[in-house]
């Protein structure tokens, strides 16, 4: 009781369990976190794909770190990234295989839960067919564990009803990307948020979802000697809607209609770049007679 009120009244400071230590990798950390190794890993919260170290003491992972050599994240974290050994402990993770019996789950050993999968598996392609079966993978996963998914649906299987979150979630982009510049990727890199003039975010909020671009922006002033003006196109009034220089929040669905405007204005006024589009597009003559048509 009395430890209590000492925390309570914030009289013990816990010294002992807060005070530093050294770590010959990444100098002083908290004592009673101090990893016994540190193994190096990539954040799987999200698609930027920090790199990060796990620290891990006793068999059990206590600490992360930024890969201070990583080409994109270099040695920084979100708080998602700094808090994912976390989850290993977490009073909500599912520790073991589960299986519905009599309506309820129940924790099953790890072969009972592969050979209840076999089983319902071969049932079900024996009685409908290899087609049957189908799967969805998580967008979490890495290249390595699409590879090897895939060839164990296709050839452990024997079906090709195999598709992804990062499908369904991204082809719109994907087929974007390939009809506007011909590729199925952007064609820039996160570095050039370090170097811009003007960075343009139209219906992303990077604060939140992807706060490593955030740091990458806020470097622009320390390189370029000057900080970018930052323009957020958005509905909705985001946290990365209060870093912005000018925030446009129009209307849901409207942001076709706001950049042809804008592609109006430009040509309008003889703004363009044509050297440029000559040398790098195709088509810019039947965009601009049907821009100057139907816009403003």
């Amino acid at each position: 009781m009395l430890d209590k009120i000492k925390d309570f009244l914030g009289v013990d400071i816990k010294e002992n369990k807060y005070k530093k230590a050294d770590d010959t990798t990444f100098g002083k950390i908290s004592n009673f976190k101090t990893p016994d190794e540190w193994v190096r890993s990539t954040c799987g919260y999200c698609g930027v794909g920090c790199g990060l170290y796990i620290g891990v003491k006793n068999g059990k992972p206590v600490y992360t770190k930024g890969d201070p050599a990583h080409p994109v994240s270099k040695g920084t974290l979100c708080p998602k990234g700094l808090t994912e050994h976390e989850m290993v402990t977490s009073d909500n993770r599912v520790t073991t295989p589960m299986i519905r019996k009599n309506g309820t789950l129940q924790a099953v050993e790890w072969e009972e839960a592969f050979r209840h999968t076999s089983d319902k598996f071969k049932a079900i392609q024996a009685q409908y067919g290899k087609q049957a079966i189908a799967c969805i993978s998580t967008g979490q996963f890495l290249t390595e564990d699409f590879y090897t998914l895939g060839k164990f649906v296709q050839l452990g299987l024997e079906t090709n009803n195999y598709d992804g979150n990062t499908t369904l979630c991204m082809a719109s982009a994907v087929m974007g990307y390939k009809q506007s510049l011909g590729s199925d990727g952007p064609p820039a890199s996160y570095e050039d948020f370090s170097h811009a003039d003007v960075i343009l975010l139209i219906g992303a909020n990077i604060a939140d979802n992807h706060p490593i671009l955030k740091l990458h922006s806020a470097k622009n002033k320390k390189i370029t000697g000057k900080k970018p003006t930052i323009i957020v196109i958005d509905p909705r009034h985001s946290k990365t809607a209060n870093m912005a220089d000018i925030f446009v929040p129009l209307a849901p669905r409207s942001d076709l209609a706001l950049i042809n405007g804008l592609c109006y204005i430009i040509m309008e006024q003889g703004w363009e770049d044509e050297r440029f589009i000559a040398e790098r597009t195709s088509g810019y003559k039947t965009f601009r007679k049907h821009i100057m048509q139907n816009y403003p």
